[in-house]
């Protein structure tokens, strides 16, 4: 068999350059012999050559009453019952194919075609260590018989028997040593064992041999990606498209790629491409309403999506960014019809029914959104979700009972959800219960004891008390290494460091904070406590003053903090 042809069936069996190795037979007829031909009788050659006549006709019914024909003549052939087997293999009838091919072996125990295409029809069936056998079976009669290596050592990978998948791909290597199959399937061992320095390793080795393969390539680019190398990954598959422009895995690949570099307009022009293409290519016409969203071109992501749904009515995910677009746009009463519009049996659904919620409750319209969300409970009693929202809905309109209320039921369903627990320690903490709070703080720690919230949350409840500072600031340091980029954990570790006496250095971290969350009351609150303490009152009297245009939800206790600082 060709490199081409079987990289082409072998691909059947390994597919996806971020899957698990899958299985498929691969339906290729064995090739006979001169001298297996010659051993037929006259009267069953004669029907051989007539069911090969059939075959390059695409006359498969006939090809078979043909091969019958022979074996009636010859009825103890391992060629004719193998190759009739292949036959019927390919027309979809795998277990008829299994009893002639096996009883192609009993005839014949050393036939070598009967055996791989036993292989293949036992990876067919799901039977894989019957197929692994006999791949091994066709080595030991035949070592240099290359596409069993080839097969035996994907199926090891299928298994996740990677150490005897790559000393597969290691003995064809020694025997065939210019066979790249055997560089290309060891390097997606490698990929798919996530050992992304070995994998690139060996596709670089393939590509010097064959610089234009294009599964090494598209390989090679994801690589790059998930090792943080996007323009490498987009130098890849620009040469790939350089090749052959109708790549349709390279051109969308890279399109994610544009989109996750934040580069909107190579994005668009990308799947535009693609579009021309196929106009109808759905997801193409998806990505570039989401793009437009992001944009915040709101009218141009509704014309997409509204297109879009045009075509694909039933489309539910157009629906959704259709319905995100026009809360977006603040017109909640077209967000609210659409969201509504998504059918209770669409996987959407739940993220549907909780965005429907939050839009009512931007409209201050707490009964209605209280009314959709316990609707959804009783359809979906499992979801965390719904209680988790109906408790911020009720939370924020103040009726702190029924929002405890709330998160006790969904933690009724889901006792261990540190999602539901970490609300309910929030809801305490609103309604005085701060003890209570951080017993249940302590709740998700044990049960979590890197979550960054409740690190962060009983640390600066702590410094807010006076208590355990010491051991508060390791808290909210441990949290701030576990979420870096994250402006409230700064900011509770400046407030640790301010009630430690250290002003200075609480200054320059919460400076750090404003930076990542600019609008935030509290924060501003702090900055100005803290200025107060070092005796900078003008610069105190303007941050409580941008604390209080921040909406800070006790602007009396600023306003005062303010007047003091003037």
């Amino acid at each position: 068999m060709t490199f081409r042809r079987l990289l082409f069936c072998l691909l059947v069996v390994m597919s996806g350059c971020t899957q698990s190795l899958t299985r498929s037979p691969v339906n290729t007829p064995p090739t006979p012999s001169t001298q297996e031909r010659a051993e037929l009788r006259g009267e069953a050659y004669y029907s051989y050559l007539l069911a090969q006549q059939y075959l390059n006709n695409k006359q498969f019914d006939k090809a078979i009453e043909a091969y019958s024909n022979a074996l009636k003549v010859d009825p103890q052939s391992p060629m004719l019952l193998t190759e009739l087997a292949a036959l019927y293999l390919r027309q979809g009838n795998l277990d008829f194919a299994l009893k002639l091919t096996e009883q192609s072996i009993q005839y014949d125990q050393n036939y070598t075609p009967a055996y791989m295409l036993l292989g293949q029809l036992y990876a067919g069936k799901g039977q894989t260590n019957q197929a692994i056998e006999a791949y091994k079976r066709v080595i030991e009669m035949s070592p240099s018989e290359e596409d069993a290596y080839l097969l035996l050592g994907t199926l090891y990978a299928q298994e996740r028997r990677f150490d005897e998948a790559v000393q597969t791909f290691d003995q064809l290597k020694a025997i065939v040593p210019d066979n790249p199959l055997s560089l290309y399937y060891k390097a997606r061992i490698f990929l798919d064992m996530k050992y992304y320095d070995q994998a690139e390793h060996l596709y670089r080795e393939l590509l010097a041999a064959e610089p234009d393969f294009e599964n090494g390539l598209l390989d090679l680019a994801y690589i790059y990606e998930v090792t943080d190398r996007p323009r490498d990954a987009e130098r890849t598959y620009l040469k790939i498209l350089s090749v052959n422009q109708a790549n349709v895995l390279a051109r969308n690949r890279l399109g994610n790629l544009y989109m996750r570099e934040n580069k909107p307009s190579e994005a668009i022009q990308t799947f535009n491409q693609l579009l021309k293409v196929n106009q109808k290519d759905v997801e193409s016409l998806l990505k570039i309403g989401i793009i437009h969203l992001q944009q915040k071109n709101y009218d141009d992501a509704i014309n997409d999506f509204t297109h879009l749904l045009k075509e694909e009515p039933r489309y539910d995910q157009a629906l959704y960014y259709l319905a995100t677009t026009y809360e977006e746009k603040l017109d909640y009463e077209q967000a609210i019809r659409s969201f509504r519009l998504i059918a209770s049996g669409s996987p959407l659904w739940n993220a549907a029914q909780s965005r429907l919620a939050l839009v009512f409750a931007k409209l201050k319209d707490y009964p209605s959104a209280i009314a959709v969300l316990n609707g959804a409970i009783t359809k979906s009693p499992e979801t965390g979700d719904f209680y988790l929202y109906l408790g911020v809905i009720l939370e924020e309109a103040k009726q702190y009972g029924e929002a405890l209320a709330a998160i006790e039921r969904g933690l009724e369903k889901l006792p261990h959800d540190t999602e539901l627990l970490f609300r309910k320690g929030i809801i305490q903490d609103k309604m005085g219960q701060r003890d209570a709070a951080v017993d249940t703080m302590q709740q998700i720690l044990a049960a979590e004891p890197k979550n960054p919230n409740a690190l962060n949350y009983v640390g600066y409840t702590y410094a807010e008390m006076g208590i355990n500072l010491p051991r508060a600031k390791e808290m909210v340091r441990q949290a701030l290494d576990l979420a870096p980029d994250d402006g409230f954990i700064m900011d509770s570790l400046g407030w640790v460091y301010f009630k430690m006496g250290q002003s200075k250095k609480a200054l320059e971290i919460i400076m750090d904070a404003i930076k990542r969350v600019p609008e935030d009351p509290v924060i501003f609150e702090h900055l100005g406590d803290i200025y107060m303490e070092m005796g900078k009152k003008a610069k105190a009297a303007e941050a409580y003053q941008k604390s209080i245009e921040f909406n800070h939800t006790e602007p009396d206790k600023i306003r005062e903090k303010l007047n003091a600082a003037k």
